[in-house]
């Protein structure tokens, strides 16, 4: 029969090769079927073999496994009917399909354990006579053994799979590696089946799903044996690479899996949100029922929290809550693992289901760094639960009056905790206890006061004022002198006229004032009202030039000349030590805004002592953070990180999520900005977006923490953790400003190339440029633009693009007078262009680059050598493709005219190149001991040319000059060239 051009076999070839690469899915498959129908009206046998081959492939990695077993049935009629027309290749791969027959029959209830078995002893009779080992008929073996519940049986098969020799029909190590990991979590193992999964975790062995699948089974391994921080990083990593593929499934269900058990329900909730349209997918019912047991993990610890009629995903076409769709989806598992039980004859895969379904929590929280859902389904399901500080363990079998007597030692000291010894006692307490002891109820009502004050609740100066009436009611005056303070305060932020804030302060300062001066608090009282009302005046003076900044200095230090006698007294009554370091810290903000870095260091470092000394160290770590900040912006990184470790020590008793982050978050910018650091930088950083989440600061502190985060892992070599970072913060990145957005798709950029995303890359430089464009100083502009047309010439397909980017930044590094970057772009687009065959182009714009790098300037002079080099690199590339061109078409004749010409040409090229890399040479030699790698690598190919000129005696005397020169050198680093350059003119001497 005749076929058109779209049909004929050189086109279903071409477009079962294209099939073979095409994404997995359904669209695959749908595809590969059509091929084999138009294999098949072709009459060709191996291409309908092919195309059946083809076919089983896409299944394979589908949902759609288990229709291979049809066109591996014809294959077997192909194969039984006459196994010559095989190829070896073919015989191969029709073996091979075997296993995937195998393992496909479990993943369906339908398939009778009787036709397993029958296929298991033809597969064994048929590897036997094709001379295989028994290795992979006994891993079938296993695999039937286990899904079916004989644990005898497994455990025969494991021991004679594992002895039996590896051959062509073994699978490929790290699935065996999986398999064999997977064996011993199964037993309850977890430190084995990691010691066995080590070589795929760590890229020793992978394979095209491996890491993938391991990386999902190792999770609830890592947690269990307490190594969180691991199944963190290969959750990020391993999500990644499982996401979107309908053949790894599986291993989206543990990943859902491990965010539920985890503390991290919502992320759980966004993973199956990206799945969703797979919870229905019926065609392999095992790979489905491995996504539901992991989703319905999920949706019970959502119902736990409470959040059963809050919205999850659609299925089957309607929204559901999370409790509807919990109880369709237990509804489907239960039958699905119903069928596998009635086929194998136990209660194996029900009891399996049941058993993950009972699992507890493993961590109440494991911050994993990435942002938590604010929006969507995720985010009204429920909130990604945070851990709070840790609190000292307490007794709860303590009475009401010790509880009162810590709450008020807490208190008296300023500790963090005092806040929540007094919700301690607020919840124990009364309405008895409170009529009976009018102390305690004032003092329960400042503590109802002050959190209406901290919550900015525009009733607290009303409260306060209550409070000032308890506690002179029951004859606390000193107590009273702080809640008049503290009207104040209310007073002026909910809006009050200066006169009537003055006149408020002036009361409160009035109150301490008339204190008995017995009153051991009666100094650290008027000391209070005069800091804060110092501070009030410099606000209300705001309309100054300075903003009231230079009145605010000259009131501290006033206020610090005042009550400096009063230093070194006892914190817990008299004491002043911690206002006057409260006051120093303002005075070096202001010093630092007024660009005198070096007095606010001093006042710094007096604040943060003058609170160790007043026996509070938990207020020392502010302006101990301060300082590592100022250090950072100086560029003492050193220096910063001992401050920011000193902060974070002092600052252990902290409670205050905000605070906690921004010690962690300057401690990881200290680590990062010192080499080798990066890794526990990441660690700091993570844990300050935490608490950055915990303060509800996620699009503020914890978006720019998980920026610093990205940063520290993508350098750590970590960049399939850190891009995953980094998206998750990129869109609340864009809200702060150009130049976060800038620094944030550039650093997603970089980790996206690492893995090899180039077009993704592409995309990021590309935005990040356009944003830049609008900047006054064009030289990250110009960078962007590079790197984007480096990403987008790594694609291949997009040179034109890639041309265009170039441009783009030769002109910007041309108008921003930086020749040097210039010319590397001018060598990257002259590489461009005669990549694709236009070597007229390529060297016009070399020249350009040469050009551009004119003068006198010894960095110029560098680039002019490595301009040199490549040009060279570039005119001979392509010679030895023409000579042969040259001498096929003389056909094995003497050499025509033309050829002759072409092979001359070549050879005139070639000195050019000799000269260019003579320069080269003798220039990267004057520029000194720095440039030697490059003078010895431009040697090597000036002696390779010299050689394939017939010039044999001048490249060897070339060399033995540069070994002269490195031994002359002497350093460690010429002393391993010079066993480089001798071993070439050792080979060169056995090949004469």
């Amino acid at each position: 029969m005749t076929t058109t051009p779209e049909q004929s076999p050189e086109a279903i070839r071409r477009a079962l090769w294209e099939n073979d690469r095409a994404p997995n899915g359904l669209l695959r498959n749908a595809r590969a079927e059509e091929l084999v129908a138009a294999a098949e009206a072709t009459g060709d046998r191996a291409l309908i073999r092919q195309a059946l081959f083809g076919v089983i492939r896409a299944y394979e990695y589908s949902t759609e496994r288990g229709k291979m077993l049809v066109p591996f049935a014809r294959l077997l009629q192909e194969w039984d009917r006459d196994p010559s027309a095989f190829c070896s290749s073919d015989t191969h791969t029709f073996h091979w399909v075997f296993k995937w027959v195998s393992s496909g029959m479990l993943t369906l209830p339908e398939i009778p354990l009787a036709t397993m078995e029958q296929w298991l002893a033809e597969m064994e009779r048929r590897y036997r006579t094709a001379g295989y080992t028994e290795r992979a008929v006994r891993q079938a073996e296993y695999e039937l053994a286990v899904d079916t519940g004989d644990t005898e049986r497994a455990t025969r098969a494991f021991a004679a799979w594992t002895a039996a020799d590896r051959d062509a029909m073994a699978n490929c190590h790290a699935c065996e590696i999986n398999d064999q990991g997977s064996h011993w979590s199964g037993r309850g193992d977890d430190g084995k089946a990691l010691r066995t999964w080590a070589p795929v975790l760590d890229g020793t062995s992978t394979c095209m799903e491996e890491p993938h699948r391991v990386l999902a089974k190792s999770l609830l391994p890592l947690v269990r044996t307490g190594r969180p921080d691991q199944a963190r990083a290969n959750h990020l990593r391993g999500y990644r690479m499982a996401r979107g593929n309908e053949s790894l499934l599986p291993s989206i269900g543990l990943h859902i899996e491990f965010c539920a058990l985890t503390g991290n329900a919502a992320r759980g909730l966004e993973i199956l949100a990206e799945h969703a349209s797979h919870l229905g997918s019926d065609g392999n019912p095992w790979a489905r029922l491995q996504l539901l047991t992991g989703t319905l993990v999920l949706l019970r610890r959502l119902l736990a929290l409470g959040a059963g009629d809050q919205p999850a995903v659609p299925y089957a076409g309607e929204q559901r809550t999370v409790r509807d769709l919990h109880d369709l989806l237990d509804a489907d598992a239960t039958a699905i693992a119903a069928r596998f039980d009635a086929r194998n004859g136990s209660t194996v895969v029900s009891g399996r289901l049941k058993d993950r379904l009972e699992q507890e929590p493993l961590l109440a929280a494991l911050p994993l760094g990435l942002r938590p859902a604010t929006s969507g389904p995720a985010a009204s399901a429920v909130a990604a639960p945070v851990a709070a500080a840790p609190e000292p363990v307490r007794d709860d079998t303590a009475t009401l009056p010790e509880l009162v007597a810590e709450a008020r030692r807490l208190r008296a000291d300023g500790h963090p905790r005092a806040d929540a010894a007094w919700e301690r006692v607020a919840a124990r307490a009364t309405e008895t206890d409170t009529a009976g002891d009018p102390l305690l109820a004032a003092d329960l009502l400042d503590h109802r006061a002050l959190a209406a004050g901290r919550a900015d609740d525009a009733t607290a100066r009303e409260w306060f004022e209550r409070v000032v009436d308890a506690y002179r009611a029951a004859g606390e005056p000193s107590r009273a002198v702080l809640a008049e303070l503290r009207v104040a305060v209310a007073a002026m932020r909910t809006g009050a006229g200066p006169d009537e804030v003055r006149a408020l302060f002036a009361r409160a300062d009035a109150s301490a004032d008339a204190l008995d001066q017995d009153e051991p608090t009666r100094v650290r009282r008027i000391a209070a009202v005069a800091l804060m009302r110092a501070k009030a005046e410099a606000m209300l003076d705001h309309d100054t030039d300075d903003h009231g900044a230079g009145r605010l200095d000259a009131e501290l230090a006033a206020f610090e000349e005042r009550f400096a006698p009063y230093l070194d007294a006892d914190a817990t009554g008299g004491g002043v030590d911690d206002l006057l370091a409260e006051a120093d810290e303002t005075r070096a903000d202001l010093a630092w805004q007024a660009g005198d870095p070096e007095t606010a260091h001093a006042l710094l470092t007096r604040a943060a002592q003058r609170s160790l000394t007043a026996g509070r160290p938990w207020d020392a770590a502010a302006p101990l953070a301060t300082r590592a900040r100022l250090l950072l912006r100086l560029g003492r990184a050193g220096e910063a990180e001992e401050s920011a470790r000193e902060a974070y020590g002092h600052g252990a008793e902290l409670t205050a999520p905000f605070d906690l982050a921004g010690i962690g978050l300057t401690l990881a910018e200290a680590l990062y900005a010192q080499d080798g650091k990066e890794s526990e930088a990441a660690e700091y950083a993570l844990e300050a977006a935490h608490w950055y989440d915990a303060a509800g600061d996620t699009a503020g502190g914890g978006a720019y923490a998980r920026l610093v985060l990205g940063r520290c892992l993508g350098e750590a070599g970590r960049a399939a953790e850190a891009a995953e970072v980094l998206e998750s913060a990129l869109p609340d990145l864009l809200e702060h400003g150009d130049d976060q957005a800038v620094q944030a798709r550039d650093a997603l950029a970089r980790n996206l190339r690492t893995l090899g995303d180039h077009r993704g890359a592409a995309e990021q430089y590309l935005r990040a440029a356009e944003t830049a464009a609008e900047w006054e100083h064009q030289g990250p502009h110009a960078q962007l633009a590079t790197l984007a047309a480096e990403s987008l010439a790594r694609l291949g397909d997009l040179a034109d693009e890639a041309a265009a980017a170039y441009q783009r930044a030769i002109a910007l590094w041309e108008q921003v007078g930086e020749p040097r970057a210039q010319a590397r772009a001018l060598r990257s687009l002259a590489w461009l262009r005669a990549g694709r065959g236009d070597r007229t182009a390529a060297r016009e714009v070399m020249d350009r680059a040469l050009t551009a790098l004119e003068g006198d300037d010894p960095a110029l002079l560098e680039e002019r050598a490595h301009t040199w080099a490549q040009m060279a690199e570039l005119l001979v590339d392509g010679l030895e493709s023409e000579s042969a061109d040259a001498d096929e078409r003389a056909g094995g004749a003497e050499p025509s005219e033309s050829v002759e010409d072409v092979r001359q040409s070549a050879a005139a090229v070639r000195g050019e190149a000799l000269d260019l890399l003579h320069q080269a040479q003798r220039t990267f030699a004057a520029l000194g001991p720095d440039m030697l790698g490059d003078r010895v690598r431009a040697a090597f190919y000036a002696a390779w040319l010299e050689r394939q000129l017939g010039r044999a005696e001048e490249a060897e005397a070339r060399l033995r000059a540069l070994a002269a020169d490195l031994e002359e050198i002497g350093t460690e680093e010429a002393r391993g060239m010079l066993t480089q350059v001798r071993g070439r003119l050792e080979e060169w001497a056995q090949e004469s």
